[in-house]
């Protein structure tokens, strides 16, 4: 149900394309893509002969993974990236796995976490294992939705239990007890996995992990609400209203070229549709949801940009009375973030952001960039009623029609 519009919250402009919880569907047919460089030309089937090469713990290995778990008619195989770290290993002593999740595997994770020093202390191997489709490992030749159909939690589980099935024999590892690790969507990979195949993992340490997909999720943003005004009272309601100021301006068309200016558009704003909107509100409102969701944690070791831009910051812009009224700070806002990820720009075209994500190809933007696809992201808890959550289905469904393979 959606919340009504006497609440605080179902007046913040704040979109849920951006929400971890929805993308997180017990079956993920789509989700979103950050991949590296590495393009397959098609199938192709390699040798069964798993390789073995040991060395820096940083150093690409590859798995020879089954295509789809569930058809035994389809003998079709791909190479999925891993990672190992023996330097703590004493024999007999604990397998520590590493589930990858929504984004390319990071090689800093086996030299930084606390997951090592658990595996120095307690004496075990480390594993960590890319997720389908995303980094460098690429099951399909493209990302069409054909393509696509193999892109799930299901499968992604199975290529866990295929990987450490393969791998406790081949290294002797048999007798030795499994331990998965996961944070977030790969926290509810762990939990899954421990719960699907009690056989092949001791236990698990499932952080963070959400496991009640929902298509309503409003508890996400009264969260945001709440966080911001722990920092300032004041702060969420300055939102808010440069929030209403600027649908309240992108109802007349006069306005949208001082919008093009205030926020740094890479072209003319142009409101054809009720998507054109939706998307610029969402870009923008995305600014404070991804902060709180990340404010304050530890990831600078994995060279992610922008970890100093916390919540204080943001609700110290938002105060800031010598940079305008709360409109003017709310673009300041936008252009921080800019400034911060390096954007010369701010491209908040949906036309743009639709024929990105629907370029199949593994060279597109989107796959490159990490494009979310709202398919399995249509929660609402994008808020005016004016913001309609059919904005996100059918944003899907066009999305689903047409991600063609590329030519």
């Amino acid at each position: 149900m959606l919340l009504s519009d006497c609440s605080p919250y179902a007046n913040m402009a704040f979109q849920a394309c951006r929400l971890l919880l929805c993308k997180l569907t017990p079956i993920l047919l789509f989700s979103v893509f950050a991949v590296g460089n590495a393009q397959f030309k098609g199938f192709k089937k390699f040798s069964r002969e798993q390789e073995t090469s040991y060395g820096d713990v940083s150093e690409e290995q590859w798995f020879i993974q089954k295509l789809d778990h569930y058809n035994g008619a389809d003998s079709r195989e791909w190479k999925q990236r891993y990672f190992v770290n023996e330097t703590f290993y004493k024999p007999g002593g604990p397998v520590f796995l590493m589930i990858g999740g929504e984004g390319p595997a990071n090689p800093a994770w086996m030299q930084t976490g606390t997951w090592l020093t658990y595996a120095q202390k307690l004496g075990a191997l480390c594993f960590m294992l890319e997720h389908r489709f995303y980094g460098k490992s690429h099951p399909t030749a493209d990302l069409s939705t054909d393509s696509l159909q193999y892109l799930s939690s299901r499968q992604a589980l199975a290529d866990l239990a295929h990987f450490r099935t393969v791998m406790a024999e081949n290294r002797g590892l048999t007798t030795n007890k499994w331990v998965a690790f996961g944070g977030s969507y790969p926290g509810s990979l762990a939990a899954w996995f421990r719960l699907k195949f009690p056989h092949l993992v001791h236990a698990t340490v499932a952080t963070s992990a959400p496991l009640y997909a929902t298509v309503n999720f409003p508890e996400y943003l009264e969260v945001v609400w709440r966080s911001l005004a722990s920092e300032n009272a004041e702060c969420p309601l300055l939102v808010k209203k440069a929030s209403d100021t600027l649908l309240e301006r992108l109802k007349d068309p006069k306005t949208y070229a001082n919008i093009t200016k205030d926020f740094n558009l890479c072209s003319e704003l142009q409101i054809q549709t009720e998507s054109d909107s939706a998307y610029l509100l969402e870009t923008l409102a995305g600014n404070f949801m991804d902060v709180v969701q990340y404010n304050g944690d530890n990831r600078a070791f994995e060279g992610v940009v922008g970890t100093n831009i916390t919540i204080k910051v943001l609700c110290g812009v938002m105060s800031d009375t010598s940079l305008g009224d709360p409109y003017a700070r709310y673009a300041a806002v936008a252009r921080l973030m800019m400034d911060t990820f390096s954007m010369k720009c701010l491209d908040a075209s949906f036309n743009n952001y639709l024929r990105d994500m629907t370029n199949a190809s593994w060279n597109g933007t989107a796959a490159g960039g990490g494009f979310t696809s709202v398919s399995a992201q249509t929660s609402t808890m994008s808020v005016p009623s004016r913001w309609p959550r059919r904005w996100h289905k059918q944003t899907s469904i066009t999305v689903a029609l047409t991600s063609a393979p590329p030519e």
